[in-house]
């Protein structure tokens, strides 16, 4: 990773990654799937102190599509695709528990997972 390279989204947080890969696969999507570890972490929209958008691509690459992934009756995640439908440009993290802070994310906002 270079210095002006934002940090791989696995880095940052694994055990998401680990859920998308596993719940994109079940959903018969395994291409986005795979393109999970390319995505970077650009960090939180900043729209307001709790906006629980996580952006993995600058703003201009995303597209108004979405997927949901949701657990029983409420949306987990939802993925944002990017233009050209092959990854993603963020996620709304819903009801995902990210688990503790990462020193890669020092600017995460308060009240997500």
């Amino acid at each position: 990773m270079s210095e002006t390279e934002p940090p791989l989204l696995a880095d940052v947080y694994p055990a998401l990654v680990s859920f998308l890969d596993a719940a994109l696969v079940a959903e018969g999507e395994p291409a986005l799937a795979q393109a999970l570890a390319r995505l970077r972490f650009h960090g939180w929209c900043g729209c307001r102190t709790t906006c629980t958008y996580l952006r993995t691509a600058p703003a201009a690459q995303a597209d108004n599509l979405w997927i949901h992934l949701d657990d029983e009756e409420a949306p987990r995640v939802w993925l944002q695709l990017a233009r050209g439908h092959d990854s993603f440009a963020g996620m709304e993290i819903c009801e995902f528990d990210l688990g503790p802070a990462s020193a890669l994310d020092p600017d995460r906002p308060a009240g997500v997972g």
